[in-house]
């Protein structure tokens, strides 16, 4: 699968998203082309449509270092959309997603070149270090309640998506990225996920995050955690075997008459079964499984829900586990296909 350069110093592209940058933008690019010196490497800065002076003050950067390739987006896009973009410009047999602030500082961007080389990845993703990192409160509790979520959702083999630093072997973008939807807040999921689609090898490293920024969630506001939570829906109804296979209209039918026949059987079995008078010891068994120790109001709307949570976290499982299987070069659980 992988076609990078065996040679020491790879070519090397690291695109930085930039919105409103200006006051040290100048400043952190030398910082990262310093970092990288050692390396064959270039720069792609996308100004995403910033009102300051992001954009001059790349250029004037450009001007110090010929490595760095300013590139203006006329509206604000998205950080998603900006990276995707600066992928146009890039030329890099590995490429390097680094945010602006450079609160995860650059020289990681080597380590993780270090680690794809030893571990033969093709996907390096930067995770936050439990024991280096410090954050505010509310944005831990948040952090772990999403990475629980991404997990039990898309059983993806990493703790951390969110992290601004991520390394890609170039052939992962480029089958990937057509397949992505989502620009701004939940970019890297659905990246990450089309990349374990397709059966590329994801692996994680630890790095340090200079936390700097003010209030409890940082850059995160109510609307983002909003936009953050609806673009994981959608990228779960994208990526589910009803979408990222293109089942025909015959295949989508029988799925909906499997969920109706499913509904209607529970409710045929559950009028069955209220009126059976069972021998004992069944008939405590019975009063137990079927809650008729409660009222029967009461008792038919916990059934009814029961029932429902347990069909939708079967189908959630049920999509992983035939979804995976496209991504396996084994013969593992269902046989496995890989499809491109």
């Amino acid at each position: 699968m992988s076609k990078t350069n065996s040679k020491k110093n790879v070519r090397l592209s690291v695109i930085v998203p930039a919105y409103n940058e200006g006051s040290h933008i100048y400043e952190n690019l030398l910082v990262i082309c310093d970092s990288l010196k050692k390396q064959a490497f270039e720069i792609i800065v996308v100004d995403d449509g910033s009102a300051d002076d992001t954009f001059s003050e790349c250029k004037r950067a450009a001007r110090v270092h010929r490595n760095i390739k300013p590139v203006r987006l006329k509206t604000n896009v998205g950080k998603g959309a900006s990276l995707f973009r600066g992928f146009e410009h890039a030329r890099g047999e590995v490429i390097a997603f680094l945010d602006a602030d450079l609160e995860i500082a650059p020289h990681h961007v080597v380590k993780l070149l270090a680690v794809m080389r030893k571990t033969k990845a093709d996907v390096v993703a930067g995770v936050k270090d439990p024991s280096a990192n410090r954050f505010p409160l509310p944005r831990q509790v948040m952090s772990a309640l999403y990475r629980k979520t991404i997990g039990f959702l898309f059983g993806l083999n990493i703790t951390d998506t969110q992290t601004g630093i991520k390394l890609f072997k170039r052939e992962v973008l480029e089958d990937a990225i057509p397949r992505l939807s989502v620009s701004r807040f939940a970019f890297d999921i659905e990246l990450l996920v089309a990349a374990s689609r397709f059966g590329y090898k994801i692996v994680e490293h630890p790095v340090e995050v200079a936390y700097r920024r003010s209030g409890g969630l940082g850059r995160m506001k109510p609307r983002h955690l909003f936009g953050t939570f609806w673009d994981t829906l959608a990228i779960y109804f994208r990526a589910s075997f009803w979408r990222w296979l293109e089942p025909s209209f015959g295949t989508q039918f029988w799925m909906v008459i499997f969920v109706l026949g499913v509904f209607l059987a529970g409710i045929g079995f559950a009028k069955i079964l209220t009126p059976v008078i069972l021998q004992p010891p069944f008939n405590r068994i019975a009063h137990i499984i079927f809650l008729q120790f409660l009222p029967l109001p009461l008792r038919d709307r916990l059934l009814a829900a029961g029932g429902a949570l347990m069909l939708v976290i079967a189908l959630i499982q049920l999509n992983k586990s035939l979804l995976n299987a496209f991504a396996r070069k084994d013969r593992g659980d269902l046989a496995g296909i890989l499809r491109k």
